[in-house]
């Protein structure tokens, strides 16, 4: 079995493969934009001689890292023809796809999991906890009754001043977060072709926008699919839009992060909400990745030894010193309990956020002397990682 970078020739096979491994054929905008992306991806193949009979996507993507914006490289559309399974193409092309992010500086993965325990077999690992919740009319906020100034376009008929305005909002917002992808045209694109009935309604505060939604509405149910806001008072503002709807729909359905509160002001808060793990992360690179990482107050020199099997370039014993500078120990010359001694995927959870220093002890049943415990807990940043993009 030959893995390789598909050549042009052979993007009609994967339009195959993708179209028969997953439940619904892509046609019209939808394919176009899947093709968009085997062109502009490191899209892998395994080859069967001439045929394609497993597939992997890296897209060209970025997510900020407590406030630092980093190289990242979103696996999708992995797939193989059943004939061909259980014969470790999969090993083959996800081996393969870490060396490729390596070599193009992606320093971190993402991808969406069908099943958590294997994509934990090769080093990534859960970092997000998303709350999808559902209002039904009844439970709908009331801020009272207030002249905001709010202005809507859509993706059918762009007002292109307001689409700036949106587009230069959420990155800003996204290189501000834990978590963050910014959006560049071709992310817009993507989700223009995907999703073409989406209105966008934008907040405004003395001129300057300060929230804005992305929206659908289908079957008596408005589906909130971005919801960004500067404060408290724009975000009152936005759900005053979305409930002058109570007339024409009947819920609101929507996604945020776990320790988003919601629902802690509305009158009735209490309405269902239902907790999914679906994202992973892996830090692919991770020398590179300590060396761009915002350490905090470090008093005393940091040592943390990896452990990653499918990328023997992580496997080392390093040190982080005052300053933030990261150095590799060729010889092991510090003591156990002087040390954190992670595997790549509990390393990747902690670094994002999503784990504490305390969790990962527990979960690796490593112990560490108090000082040395300190010390991390004083260099990590506190911030719970926040992921909403789908690929």
């Amino acid at each position: 079995m030959n893995i390789k970078i598909v050549p042009q020739e052979d993007y009609e096979q994967i339009h195959r493969l993708r179209d028969y491994s997953f439940p619904n054929k892509y046609e019209g905008k939808r394919r176009q934009d899947f093709h968009y992306w085997i062109e502009h991806s490191t899209t892998l193949g395994a080859y069967d001689f001439n045929k394609v009979v497993g597939q992997l996507l890296i897209l060209p993507l970025n997510m900020t890292v407590h406030g630092v914006n980093l190289q990242m490289g979103g696996i999708g559309f992995v797939a193989t023809y059943p004939e061909y399974r259980n014969q470790g193409i999969m090993k083959k092309l996800i081996v393969q796809a870490l060396k490729e992010m390596r070599k193009n500086g992606q320093l971190i993965s993402v991808l969406a999991p069908y099943s958590v325990s294997f994509y934990r077999y090769f080093g990534w690992e859960i970092f997000f906890d998303k709350l999808k919740y559902s209002i039904p009319v009844e439970a709908f906020p009331n801020f009272g009754r207030q002249n905001d100034t709010m202005k809507r376009t859509s993706f059918e008929w762009i007002d292109e001043e307001i689409f700036q305005d949106i587009q230069q909002f959420h990155n800003e917002h996204a290189l501000k977060s834990n978590g963050g992808m910014t959006r560049d045209k071709a992310w817009w694109q993507r989700l223009a072709r995907r999703e073409p009935d989406n209105h966008l309604a934008a907040y405004y505060n003395a001129n300057k926008i300060a929230g804005y939604i992305r929206y659908n509405i289908t079957s008596l149910t408005f589906s909130i699919k971005d919801f960004v806001a500067d404060d408290l008072y724009a975000e009152q503002a936005i759900w005053r839009f979305i409930t002058s709807h109570k007339a024409s729909v009947e819920k609101i359905e929507g996604a945020t992060s776990i320790d988003s509160h919601i629902g802690f002001n509305f009158d009735q808060p209490q309405f269902n909400r239902e907790v999914s793990q679906d994202v992973m992360v892996r830090i692919v690179d991770a020398f590179a990745f300590m060396q761009n990482y915002p350490w905090q107050t470090i008093h005393q020199p940091l040592y943390i030894q990896l452990e990653d099997i499918f990328c023997p370039w992580n496997e080392h014993l390093y040190k982080i010193n005052k300053d933030g500078h990261v150095t590799i120990i060729e010889e092991k010359s510090v003591e156990d309990v002087h040390m954190l001694k992670l595997s790549i995927n509990l390393f990747s959870a902690m670094m994002v956020g999503y784990l504490s220093l305390m969790d990962v002890l527990k979960y690796s049943q490593k112990v560490m002397s108090e000082e040395c415990l300190v010390n991390w807990q004083r260099a990590i940043p506190v911030d719970f990682p926040k992921f909403f993009e789908y690929y």
